[in-house]
């Protein structure tokens, strides 16, 4: 046997280590993330600043971590788990949903650590969603793994932003109108980056539309122009994106 044969039979090995367990901890964190809402006392839907969407909007938690947790059903069969995405994304969207109890603690217990819970989350998904773009796989896993982690990965792209309003409640509009900035920002180079990824378009246009709603709601058209400003880029930038099929994806 070669030294390169040898070479890629430990790379094998390895591979499929790391598949065995990592489908195991996706499991594990997916269901963890499905059942803390019903342990940890918060409501997702509070109303602390302009920026923050109507309850409604807070449903999306639902098809995320009930997707997530599909998804995580449909990666056990180990021929699945060792390959790609999902070898790829077994290991960051496990610290993601680990970061989504943490985020209802925290939120609970001491909301000044949400942020810093949030941009861990954020940045967990960054890779995962680059593998469903780079590998989608088949139309089934494209749903429940790549629509998953575009919903999540687009939510959190936006709510890091109005998380960090919800910390300054007498935030004066300039700081509001830069968070949002940011927000729409954030998703708009995602979108780009994603090659306008569907889930993850959809999740950024569904915060940006909610922060509409409450800003108009709340008397505050200067806010409310930006979210709209927001919405047609969106819908500009993921409609270019996705007419290059070369782009190079988030990672």
């Amino acid at each position: 046997m070669t030294e390169m044969t040898m070479a890629r039979a430990r790379l094998h090995d390895r591979l499929l280590a790391g598949g065995r367990r990592g489908r195991w901890l996706l499991l594990g964190t997916a269901l963890a993330q499905l059942a803390s809402p019903a342990f940890v006392p918060f409501d997702l839907t509070g109303d602390d600043t302009v920026l923050v969407p109507p309850g409604p909007f807070f449903a999306i938690w639902g098809p995320i971590t009930v997707g997530c947790l599909a998804a995580a059903v449909r990666g056990l069969p180990l021929h699945r788990a060792t390959s790609a995405p999902w070898r790829e994304v077994q290991l960051p969207l496990s610290v993601a949903q680990v970061g989504y109890v943490a985020w209802l603690v925290a939120a609970a217990a001491a909301p000044r650590l949400t942020l810093p819970v949030f941009l861990g989350m954020l940045a967990a998904l960054a890779p995962a969603l680059a593998a469903v773009v780079r590998t989608p796989g088949d139309p089934l896993t494209r749903l429940l793994l790549g629509g998953s982690v575009g919903l999540y990965a687009g939510w959190t792209s936006a709510a890091v932003w109005l998380n960090a309003g919800v910390l300054v409640p007498d935030a004066g509009p300039l700081l509001l109108a830069a968070l949002l900035v940011g927000a729409a920002a954030t998703g708009l180079a995602g979108a780009r980056l994603s090659r306008g990824q569907a889930g993850y378009v959809l999740a950024v246009g569904w915060a940006l539309l909610g922060v509409l709603l409450s800003t108009a709601r709340a008397g505050e058209p200067a806010l409310a122009g930006l979210a709209a400003t927001g919405l047609a880029a969106l819908a500009a930038v993921a409609a270019t994106a996705r007419q290059r099929p070369h782009a190079v994806a988030a990672g």
